[in-house]
């Protein structure tokens, strides 16, 4: 089990998930501490998404049209992760349902090409997530856009930790591992923080919902590495956007 290297593999971490590059090359021997860092990166995009619906609070466009506020703060939250997720989601849905064969679905996953799953499956989730971060802002509440994205990369890391690899080789394969103590406290003060700032937005119902964001984290890559045997960086981006749509409509319709 590898020694942590705090500051490479936060940086790591964040040149993964988001466009920002990182100043660090790849380590030889691979990055599996690299995936206790994601729900941290969640956290910051969690908080320019937060920016974005704090800066449109003082005007009168949230009430007028909060599914526009909500379509811009998904848009800058795709851009921001190059729409990785996406494109997880696209590929995992083609494999997902396109063969009976293991093998045969692990070949279409690494199309380039986008098949009508792909294609239904982006545009279903993009739409329950512009409706639920919609509602969510004509409450109004913010503290879900800051919530929701630590929970939802933790998705990947979950995937990370307790999967075990589709292929030999691969982006999801090179952070793919058992944790150290220090991945696993990075990761649980993330969490622990997301969930202090759900208590004292909503109370108890707050940890409810991030109970419930825990088991969407621990559940959803499980499910979909069912059908391929294992986990794939498909794998982790789909299962942290599904993630984060379920645990937004959560909150929308709980709060």
């Amino acid at each position: 089990m590898q020694r942590m290297h705090p500051i490479r593999d936060a940086a790591l971490a964040l040149s993964l998930l988001t466009i920002i590059p990182a100043r660090v090359r790849w380590p030889e021997e691979g990055g599996t501490q690299v995936a206790g860092w994601f729900p941290a990166v969640g956290g910051l995009i969690g908080l320019i998404g937060y920016g974005i619906a704090k800066g449109f609070e003082a005007t009168p466009f949230v009430q007028r049209a909060p599914l526009v506020i909500a379509a811009l703060i998904v848009l800058v939250w795709a851009l921001l992760t190059r729409l990785l997720h996406y494109d997880g989601l696209a590929d995992v849905a083609d494999g997902y349902w396109g063969s009976h064969d293991v093998s045969r679905r692990l070949d279409i996953m690494s199309d380039s090409h986008t098949g009508a799953f792909g294609a239904a499956a982006v545009s279903l989730v993009s739409i329950l997530m512009v409706a639920s971060v919609g509602s969510i802002l004509s409450a109004p509440h913010e503290l879900p856009l800051l919530i929701v994205p630590v929970f939802s990369r933790f998705a990947a890391t979950a995937a990370a930790w307790l999967g075990k690899p589709a292929r030999p080789g691969g982006l999801g394969r090179s952070v793919m591992g058992r944790p150290t103590a220090s991945a696993v406290l990075v990761a649980a003060v993330a969490l622990g923080l997301a969930a202090y700032a759900a208590w004292l937005g909503f109370q108890v119902a707050g940890l409810v919902i991030c109970g419930v964001g825990m088991l969407f984290a621990l559940g959803v890559p499980h499910v979909l590495s069912l059908r391929f045997c294992g986990v794939t960086g498909d794998v982790m981006g789909a299962s942290v956007l599904i993630t984060e749509a379920l645990l937004f409509t959560t909150f929308a319709l709980v709060v």
